[in-house]
């Protein structure tokens, strides 16, 4: 029986070393989508918390591994990182696509009571973008701190982004999506409007998790 397994790795460096981390994790890339077992592999630039393009962190990156044999990526973390952080992510739900692929074909059974993490991510229709991005201040606010730590991240600036956020339970998860005004705006439009031209969904139990982000310690 196959089973989905997601590694994400984040690594921050100094500003003098990002083009080498950032032809590091392309080389990664590269060689992951090559093993069999791996449906998905891309190195994502990241924002602060806000979600906006102009939060961006450029001295840190992500690398986010989707295999459907149960194991997990080859560590990645370049020398020159100052901060490093991996989470092995089992997928709990998922709707939508990614370059056209399911990454998360298998679904491990919710047994709840601990902390899960949310990824979105979304292809912006050009048409579209200015009125999208200009939602987003009102919802970060509503998320907060609510989630327990968060951060945005991009293929290609502006048209393809996402989110990835911890919460310390599907409780919390729960209550931030009925409370949430501006969130729940949003979804309506995304169904009127049409937005995207790709979209995706997904929550994940977290089975691994080591290292910091932004000094938080996972």
């Amino acid at each position: 029986m196959t089973e989905s397994l997601v590694t994400l790795e984040v690594c921050r460096v100094r500003a003098r070393d990002v083009a080498g981390l950032v032809v590091s994790g392309r080389l990664a890339v590269r060689r992951r989508r090559a093993e069999p077992g791996v449906v998905l592999a891309k190195l994502l630039a990241t924002t602060g918390p806000r979600f906006v393009p102009r939060d961006v962190r450029p001295t840190r990156w992500g690398l986010l591994t989707c295999r459907t044999d149960g194991r997990p990526a080859a560590s990645w973390s370049p020398s020159a990182a100052i901060e490093s952080a991996t989470l092995r992510l089992r997928p709990l739900a998922s709707r939508g696509r990614w370059d056209g692929v399911d990454p998360f074909p298998d679904l491990a059974d919710d047994a709840g009571g601990g902390p899960v993490a949310v990824l979105t991510r979304a292809s912006l229709r050009v048409g579209h973008v200015r009125r999208f991005y200009a939602d987003v201040p009102a919802i970060a606010a509503e998320v907060g701190d609510r989630m327990a730590f968060g951060f945005g991240f991009g293929e290609a600036p502006l048209l393809r982004q996402g989110t990835f956020s911890v919460w310390d339970s599907t409780t919390a998860l729960a209550t931030f999506r009925r409370d949430a005004h501006a969130h729940a705006a949003a979804m309506r439009e995304t169904s009127r409007i049409g937005w995207y031209a790709e979209e995706l969904f997904a929550r994940f139990s977290i089975v691994h998790a080591a290292g910091s982000i932004d000094g938080r310690a996972l």
